[in-house]
């Protein structure tokens, strides 16, 4: 009788003990790996193809002039639903040392992966239309 006293007396202790342990040791090892890599980055997309349309009614559901800064973006990051989960968000792009914001109005279903169309102001911003396509860079605000 003295020894079951004895052994459930200990016993939790035992088994609470060593999984507590464990626990605070992997927190600790996880908390120490996670102090070098703690900062913000950009979600960037190099090297992105950038062509332009002829604006009007987007897939937002707004109407936008040659004039606006917008974009319409590919359909495989502009996502589904109407309007879309990317619909006015402000995105940054740059090309041969210009940078500018536009947002993101319309869908590019000819658009690869990363790539956007421009409005007609917003292409003549970086280059002249008889460029055609651009090749650059543009992250999300």
């Amino acid at each position: 009788l003295f020894l079951i006293f004895l052994l459930s007396a200990i016993l939790p202790f035992t088994i609470g003990g060593t999984h507590g342990h464990n626990k605070r040791g992997h927190h600790q090892e996880l908390a120490q790996r996670a102090r070098g890599d703690v900062g913000i980055h950009k979600r960037a997309f190099d090297n992105a193809r950038f062509t332009f349309y002829d604006v009007g009614l987007g897939a937002c559901g707004q109407y936008s002039s040659p004039g606006d800064f917008i974009v319409a973006l590919n359909v495989a990051q502009y996502g589904g639903g109407f309007p879309g989960p990317q619909c006015f968000k402000s995105i940054t792009i740059s090309y041969g040392g210009k940078t500018a914001q536009a947002t993101i109005m319309d869908e590019c279903m000819g658009c690869p992966y990363g790539g956007l169309d421009f409005s007609a102001g917003l292409f003549s911003y970086f280059a002249s239309e008889a460029e055609g396509v651009l090749y650059g860079s543009w992250w999300f605000d």
